[in-house]
């Protein structure tokens, strides 16, 4: 009767096992397969052409490393408190490689902004001398550095290639999706249609751009004071946090030892996030 209690216990572990692995492998292999054509994206952005079919382990390994690093800082202290910072940085190790393309994608998208009006002004100098607007874009590929170099040097090649004007212009707005070479590829689309001076519009173009930058930098310096207050009262209960272990560590002991403790400590992490993203978007200023 025991070992027919037994295989049965087996049986369901293994049906178990098996109604839960298989949805989850599916869904893992889905969401790798996502974050694989994210970062294959951004990288093709970037004009970095490196293979990511290694992507996973390398998230894997950053998780590794993360977790090691922070058991190692925290073998000290009372446990689960090592496990748990582990397992928490472990998390955001996991995440890391994706969120620091995707930022080097964004900064190279606000670079390509500062760096486009004096693009917009280069290209207006050389219609002016007489250039034709590809003798004007091929100057300046070469007289300005990257990113804007390098997407103004593919909008040539698909030139080059048989592809419209217009078209391998509007590809370049869908790249870079900057409102304000959007603007300049809409005036230069009916100036090609319709006729018109193009040097003209390009310095009203760069005028307007410069007045919404100088609106742009009076926002930023405006807000810049409730983003400052944001982070400091965000800090504040982890670093009072900190300080109570250091002076009491059997009182704070308790946030990780009961589940008391484990509530009040997720209830914590949680409204405090949303504090902080609250005030984050009363400072966010459209115009």
């Amino acid at each position: 009767m025991l070992y027919v209690i037994l295989l049965i216990s087996f049986v369901a572990v293994l049906c178990a096992f098996q109604m839960v692995y298989v949805p989850a492998r599916e869904g893992i292999k889905r969401a790798n397969e996502a974050a694989e054509r994210s970062v294959s994206k951004d990288l093709d952005a970037m004009f970095v052409f490196i293979p990511v079919e290694h992507l996973p382990m390398v998230k894997v390994g950053t998780l590794c490393v993360a977790a090691l690093v922070m058991f190692a800082l925290t073998f000290n202290m009372q446990p689960p408190a090592p496990m748990i910072s582990a397992a928490f940085f472990g998390v955001l190790g996991y995440f890391a490689p994706e969120f620091i393309i995707k930022r080097m994608a964004k900064r190279r998208l606000e670079k390509f902004g500062e760096q486009l009006t004096d693009g917009l002004v280069m290209l207006s100098n050389g219609l002016r001398a007489g250039f034709t607007l590809q003798q004007a874009i091929q100057l300046l590929v070469e007289e300005s550095k990257p990113p804007l170099s390098q997407e103004f040097s593919l909008v040539l090649r698909q030139y080059n290639l048989g592809m419209d004007m217009d078209e391998a212009l509007q590809r370049c707005v869908q790249r870079t999706k900057d409102e304000d070479l959007a603007l300049a590829v809409t005036a230069i689309s009916i100036t090609r249609e319709i006729g018109g001076n193009l040097a003209e519009i390009f310095d009203r173009i760069v005028g307007m751009i410069r007045e919404r930058k100088l609106l742009d930098g009076k926002v930023k310096a405006l807000t810049s004071q409730g983003k400052m207050q944001a982070m400091v009262v965000a800090c504040i209960p982890y670093v009072l946090a900190l300080a109570v272990i250091k002076i009491n560590p059997e009182m704070m002991k308790l946030m990780w030892t009961t589940f008391p403790g484990f509530l009040a400590l997720g209830l914590v992490v949680i409204l405090d996030t949303i504090g902080y993203l609250w005030v984050l978007k009363l400072t966010k200023v459209e115009y």
